[in-house]
């Protein structure tokens, strides 16, 4: 059995790092390769449709995605490959754009029936009318895809709102942008839920850096380990069914009457996850992996 880990970031980053350890520790040698250095051939007589820096290589039992909404048409066209190859990719390349996309993500949520904030889809010039009567104020500006806390701003009322749509508008590359409810029974704090296969392996409660809004350990907040109740559960396994992902960070936000869904992950960080809820992300989803392989006849 082996496994390509597709990633932008390189083998000293901790996530790879403690992937390719822990794999490794089950006897499976793992990979990283970046996507771009790939090619994708299709047509007759090509064999393997795809090569790693030009040359031919040693096709893996099992790809594994790390590239999130980092995920360009390319890279989706080299995970397609992959899977045309018949090689299992985890998360498929399907459910990495559900993933990218905010606001697709948030249709098929709320489809669902499951909870999420009223969100709003806009293009430039923007009907503030619309925003106020729909949205209201304050409200959160999202770009529709976006990782890490970035690409996300806090508009306090209509005014700064107005400010942020001109600055936007005068870079002359208007952008569709989503804008959403601001959810702020307890601001500066959210979950982040881990499912690996389907079931729940942690909760961590995330507190956003003074001053800022967004709870994301890579932005300087903090977090702690949070129990997982009925609840909470529910929504983080449904959440990553819809989505079709069999590895993704749900994030939820907290509601007066229980929680709201802010988005999933399709390649979740998880080294504040480890550091703050000693929680083994990496041994847990390579154990998922093996698992995966052995269930489709890969030794």
């Amino acid at each position: 059995m082996s496994v390509l880990i597709l990633s932008k970031r390189d083998e000293g980053e901790y996530e790879n790092r403690r992937l390719v350890e822990s794999l490794r520790d089950l006897g499976i040698p793992a990979t990283i390769c970046h996507p771009d250095n790939f090619d994708v051939i299709v047509g007759k007589g090509t064999g393997h449709g795809i090569k790693y820096n030009g040359q031919e290589f040693d096709m893996p039992d099992l790809v594994l995605t790390r590239t999130g909404s980092g995920t360009t048409e390319f890279i989706t066209s080299v995970i397609r490959q992959f899977e045309e190859e018949h090689i299992r990719c985890i998360n498929t390349s399907s459910s990495v754009e559900i993933a990218k996309d905010k606001m697709l993500s948030h249709q098929l949520l709320a489809s669902h029936g499951l909870p999420i904030p009223n969100t709003m889809l806009v293009r430039f010039p923007v009907d503030v009318a619309i925003v106020d009567d729909l949205i209201g104020w304050p409200c959160v500006v999202k770009v529709i895809s976006g990782s890490y806390g970035e690409g996300i701003y806090l508009c306090e009322n209509k005014k700064a709102f107005v400010k942020i749509m001109e600055f936007i508008s005068s870079l002359n590359s208007p952008r569709t942008l989503i804008v959403q409810e601001y959810v702020d029974t307890k601001p500066g704090e959210d979950l982040r839920v881990f499912v690996v296969g389907g079931k729940v392996v942690g909760a961590m409660k995330r507190h956003a850096p003074e001053g800022d809004f967004r709870a994301n350990i890579s932005n300087g907040g903090y977090g702690e380990p949070f129990e997982v109740n009925g609840e909470i559960e529910y929504l983080a396994r449904e959440t990553a069914r819809i989505c079709g992902l069999d590895i993704a960070g749900i994030d939820l936000l907290f509601d007066k009457d229980g929680y709201k869904i802010c988005e999933a992950n399709s390649a979740p960080g998880f080294e504040g996850f480890e550091k703050y809820c000693k929680v083994d992300i990496a041994g847990q989803i390579a154990a998922y992996l093996k698992f995966k392989m052995l269930l489709s006849g890969r030794k």
